[in-house]
């Protein structure tokens, strides 16, 4: 995927494209495992090194005065330590624990500098950082989960672009030709993880567990740049990039929505990388007129706004309405939330679609329930029918669903003047049929296990 901007540049690092021709089993020498195995043993210590990074802007909170702090509730930042599969992040596992880490910063940010000192410093952490930062990691978790090398280069290059890269046409190829749903989810999977943060940071304002100082701007810059992207296609957009003359420099996806639009419609077709507008075809172009009108329902959202409802002050309501693609075409859906003093949930309706057929799917989850002293959990069930195989064109349709599930055991901290209130360990599992879940790598039957903490700050 490529977000443009401008005056950004950067060089490729010669040891990490040896690594990824080394991953797509194009090496010709032993330079090229030994760095692979480097990266396998390196493996935890790159974990330990994220976790370190997120107490180290903890510590940061802790030094500052407590008088500084306006609210008296505990805000919790949870991380994901070790998901299923355990290669690197996936997409759940970067977009939690960003989030929280984006969080910290921004509730720093806010408490030790002007106002409009605090919104420049929130724009270019955003815009340049965590916002391409996310989106790329989603297009390369997709491609781990298969095994298959990819390197995230978040930072913006010479032509203005984010990229994936260390993947040769030889494997992509091979991916399309023996799974064709991953590979249409690897243009889109940057897409979607932009929708599924959304919704993260939705639940959190919807239910009062962060205020809108902190995520209003991360929200509405992010729900923006991803209407803007569906949209490119409204106004015949061509982007316009140069391929590189090196296969592993190149971006493994060049515009999102054409890619993933020509690969639903003419997979047998000659390969091309950065697919532009007028390389499609008139049926291809229709749908992306689809893609870009429909996209627009996710400015139906009164966060946007920031705006909730509280009924006889006891039940904060909120809603919004949600479209983004998928590995078989495309979904719209309608999301609500509810809290009340012990109560956190959310609720939605979905409808899948693949080329002229619709498939319905519901979800709802319950957070925070509290079981027993320090004891707490959160459950998700979500159940689907989408068309057989992840067909784009079959109308027969396959059940399906997931269950999630996490618990938290608090360990409270009552050191004086501690900011810190209170860590927990946190143990989660998802056992789902074969289903397309956004966010959820895996689209085969999967069961899975994740280990991670929670901290608790005044």
């Amino acid at each position: 995927m490529k977000r443009r901007c401008v005056g950004w540049n950067c060089r490729n690092d010669e040891i990490w494209q040896k690594l990824a021709s080394g991953i797509l089993e194009t090496r010709s020498t032993l330079d090229f495992e030994g760095c692979l195995l480097s990266l396998l043993n390196n493996r935890l210590n790159m974990i330990r090194s994220f976790i370190f990074l997120a107490f180290f802007l903890v510590s940061v909170h802790l030094s500052a005065e407590d008088t500084i702090y306006q609210k008296s509730k505990d805000k919790e930042y949870s991380f994901i330590i070790q998901d299923t599969p355990s290669a690197l992040f996936t997409m759940r596992q970067s977009n939690e624990s960003f989030l929280s880490v984006y969080r910290l910063g921004v509730n720093e940010i806010n408490q030790n500098f002007p106002r409009r000192t605090s919104f420049y410093l929130q724009a270019l952490l955003d815009l340049l950082f965590f916002t391409p930062l996310t989106h790329e990691e989603g297009h390369r978790s997709i491609l781990t989960n298969e095994g298959i090398g990819a390197i995230s280069k978040p930072y913006f290059n010479k032509q203005g672009a984010a990229y994936v890269t260390g993947v040769n046409n030889e494997t992509l190829i091979s991916l399309r030709n023996t799974n064709l749903p991953v590979f249409t989810r690897m243009y889109t999977a940057g897409l979607e993880s932009d929708y599924t943060l959304l919704l993260r940071e939705k639940s959190l304002l919807s239910w009062r567990d962060e205020s809108y100082n902190v995520l209003w701007f991360e929200y509405i810059m992010r729900k923006l740049n991803l209407v803007y992207y569906y949209t490119t296609g409204l106004y015949n957009y061509n982007v316009g990039l140069k391929e590189e003359n090196n296969e592993l420099k190149q971006d493994i996806a060049g515009h999102d929505v054409y890619g993933a639009i020509r690969s639903l419609h003419n997979p047998t077709m000659e390969f091309k990388r950065y697919v532009d507008y007028k390389d499609l075809l008139p049926e291809e172009q229709k749908f992306v007129k689809r893609v870009g009108w429909r996209s627009l329902i996710n400015l139906l959202d009164p966060s946007l706004l920031q705006k909730d409802w509280c009924i006889k002050d006891k039940y904060y309501v909120n809603f919004g309405l949600g479209y983004s693609m998928s590995p078989f075409g495309d979904f719209v859906d309608e999301h609500f939330w509810l809290r009340t003093h012990n109560l956190k949930t959310h609720f939605y309706l979905r409808q899948y679609q693949n080329k002229n057929n619709w498939f319905p799917a519901f979800g709802i989850d319950f957070a925070d329930i509290s079981l027993f002293r320090n004891f707490s959990s959160t459950a998700a069930l979500h159940a689907w029918s989408q068309p057989k195989d992840f067909s784009f064109t079959q109308s027969e349709g396959q059940l399906g669903g997931a269950i999630d599930v996490l618990c938290k055991y608090r360990l409270p901290m009552k050191r004086k003047n501690n900011r810190l209130t209170g860590v927990s360990v946190n143990a989660g599992l998802i056992a789902k049929t074969q289903g397309f879940l956004p966010e959820e790598v895996a689209m085969n039957k999967h069961f899975g296990l994740r280990l991670g903490t929670s901290i608790w700050l005044k």
